[in-house]
C-alpha cells in the first residue's frame, strides 16, 4: 500500500454551455488487489460537513468512482458500454446515465493521470458533458 496525493478536477457543461469547475485535493492510499489498482481517500462534497469516502477502482477496461457517506454512488466509465447509476443524497436519489467518450490512464515514473470525458444524464435534472482528470502522484 502506497501514500499518494490526489488532484481532481472536473468541468461540467451543461446543455446550454454554461460550465462549473470542480476541484479536490486530498491524501490517500493506492494498493493493487486482483489486477486492479484501488485509491482510496475523503473529500468534502460541496457545502457537506461529513467527509465522504472515495474509491477509484482502475481495471483493464473500465473504471469506477465510488461515493460512500452523505452521498453514496457508484459510477462507472466505459468507452465500450454507457452506464446508468444511482446517487443516493440526503434531497433524494437520482438515476444517472453515463456515456463515457474518452477513458485514459497515463502512468509515469511516481504518478498516474486518469483522463475521463462522458455524456451526463442526470434524469430529469440536467444533462451536459464532463472533464475529469485525476492526478495521482505517489510517496
Amino acid at each position: 500500500m502506497r501514500e499518494v496525493s490526489v488532484y481532481v478536477k472536473t468541468e461540467q457543461i451543461d446543455k446550454l454551455g454554461k460550465k462549473d469547475t470542480i476541484k479536490i485535493k486530498s491524501n490517500g492510499k493506492m494498493y493493487d488487489k486482483n489486477g486492479e489498482t484501488y485509491i482510496v481517500y475523503k473529500e468534502k462534497l460541496g457545502n457537506e460537513k461529513e467527509s465522504v469516502t472515495t474509491t477509484i477502482k482502475i481495471s483493464k477496461e473500465e473504471v469506477s468512482i465510488k461515493r460512500f457517506g452523505t452521498v453514496n454512488s457508484n459510477m462507472v466509465f466505459n468507452k465500450e458500454k454507457p452506464s446508468l447509476s444511482r446517487y443516493h443524497t440526503g434531497q433524494g436519489i437520482f438515476e444517472i446515465k453515463i456515456d463515457t467518450k474518452k477513458l485514459d490512464i497515463i502512468k509515469h515514473e511516481g504518478s498516474m493521470d486518469i483522463i475521463i470525458n462522458y455524456d451526463i444524464n442526470i434524469v430529469d435534472l440536467f444533462e451536459g458533458y464532463n472533464n475529469i482528470k485525476i492526478e495521482v502522484q505517489y510517496k
